[in-house]
């Protein structure tokens, strides 16, 4: 049986509109609604949506973070097959559910909260780390050669900091979420 080679514009577009959807649905974790219209009950609310837009940017950016990643891999192949779009499909499951589990740690104050998020957040970088593996197994997708050596200390990096902050939401609770912005600079500082 023949392997079906794809042209990868199809996949790269639901990507591109599954990522975009995400990105908006996760404001919509900041609860304005539940705020009596009254000057003192907005007052009152501002730090707890606060805390919910500090989670909103951590996930924001996070996204960004794996949408440049995808980008740059589709980027570097010429074609797709089955096999790696249904990679990409697993991929696109837990980012779809960025949203529900920013709004779980933006409501909810328990280390579970937290841990949720952070194996979503595992789940994606995971699945990510299996699109470039597979690419690189499959030469008849036509991979560009310089992202076999670019790539294999960032598969490492973002899991790692997923663990990390799984076990560090026990002392830090939803402030170890922030360890993620430091991902850029560690990135930085390897290559």
């Amino acid at each position: 049986m023949k392997k079906v080679i794809l042209g990868k514009n199809r996949i790269e577009a639901l990507s591109d509109g599954v990522y975009a959807i995400a990105m908006t649905l996760a404001v919509l974790s900041i609860d304005v609604d539940s705020v009596v219209h009254t000057h003192e009950s907005l007052i009152q609310a501002i730090p707890l949506m606060l805390e919910q837009l500090r989670h909103y940017i951590i996930a924001f950016l996070t996204l960004a973070s794996f949408w440049i990643g995808q980008h740059y891999l589709m980027d570097r192949i010429k074609k797709t097959d089955a096999g790696l779009n249904w990679i990409i499909m697993v991929h696109l499951l837990f980012i779809a559910l960025i949203p529900v589990t920013t709004d779980i740690i933006g409501n909810f104050h328990s280390v579970l909260s937290v841990q949720i998020f952070v194996v979503n957040l595992f789940l994606i970088s995971l699945s990510i780390d299996i699109q470039y593996a597979y690419a690189r197994n499959h030469p008849d997708l036509g991979l560009d050669k310089e992202i076999g050596k670019h790539r294999w200390m960032g598969m490492i990096i973002f899991p790692g900091f997923s663990v990390l902050v799984f076990f560090l939401a026990w002392p830090l609770g939803g402030w170890a979420t922030l360890l993620y912005l430091f991902i850029p600079f560690v990135k930085k500082s390897i290559n």
